[in-house]
């Protein structure tokens, strides 16, 4: 006998549906034409366009929501892979600040003073010269100076805990800089549920309920959990800096959207 729905399951089916329909409009689609430009500009290297696959860019690119004019802040960026993404789609008429904390540029001093190949080169680059501006500053204490319309921070959320960042006042800081109705998005290595900030420093992954429960605090609203770089195969209880079974592309990945409420 086929059992009757509930009115609770009914109206689980239907969040569920409409959850669903929308998270598909932001991941299968609505990829503008600057962004689709930057990602297939030929200037980009080989090294990070055979990334592209597990990351995503274009959608990931979409989903922040960037558009030509804007200004935009890539925390902890690294060498840049984002960077050079959004130094395209914004335009001359835009900016990208390029932020790493002191950390990372110590951790990899060979990369960010090789003139050549590192940061310094692509600094000095006829695109990232247009619009893109380096920052060095601690999470917890950087003033980014300018109002931005859009920030985002990727594969990094976790190091904060174990690096004992004060992350309220980080997220804090990163809420102040963003205008009204700006959009923040995280991207991590997720954690089984349940397990919090166990184990950042060791397997490299944070528990996503916690980063929501963290940006919820500081006044962001979640507009969107995508399962766009999911990995229902990773069993998220290794890290993938010691572990031959993947990379850091490869892991289950959680993609966080947040807004800045318009008063």
């Amino acid at each position: 006998m086929k059992k009757k729905m509930t009115r609770p399951l009914l109206m689980g089916a239907f969040l569920t549906s409409l959850f669903t329909t929308g998270l598909q409009a932001h991941t299968d689609g609505e990829i503008s034409a600057e962004i689709q430009a930057a990602v297939n500009s030929k200037a980009r290297t080989e090294r990070e366009t055979k990334r592209d696959v597990r990351r995503k860019p274009a959608q990931i690119m979409s989903i922040l929501g960037v558009k030509p004019g804007m200004k935009v802040l890539d925390l902890t960026s690294g060498g840049g892979y984002y960077t050079e993404i959004l130094s395209r789609v914004v335009g001359d008429k835009g900016q990208v600040i390029a932020h790493n904390p002191p950390f990372v540029v110590n951790r990899f001093a060979q990369f960010f003073m090789d003139e050549k190949n590192g940061w310094p080169a692509k600094l000095n680059s006829p695109q990232w010269k247009k619009n893109v501006v380096k920052m060095i500053g601690e999470l917890d204490t950087a003033d980014f100076g300018v109002q931005i319309d859009a920030a985002l921070m990727v594969l990094f959320y976790h190091d904060t805990v174990w690096q004992g960042v004060n992350r309220q006042m980080m997220n804090q800081h990163i809420y102040n800089a963003i205008k009204p109705g700006g959009t923040y998005l995280i991207i991590d290595h997720s954690a089984k549920p349940g397990n919090g900030t166990k184990n950042t420093d060791t397997h490299h992954r944070i528990d996503k309920q916690t980063v929501i429960n963290e940006l919820i605090a500081v006044g962001f609203k979640l507009a969107l959990d995508s399962n766009l770089l999911s990995n229902p195969e990773d069993t998220r209880d290794y890290s993938f800096e010691r572990d031959v079974r993947t990379n850091r592309d490869n892991t289950d990945r959680m993609v966080l959207k947040f807004v800045k409420p318009v008063i």
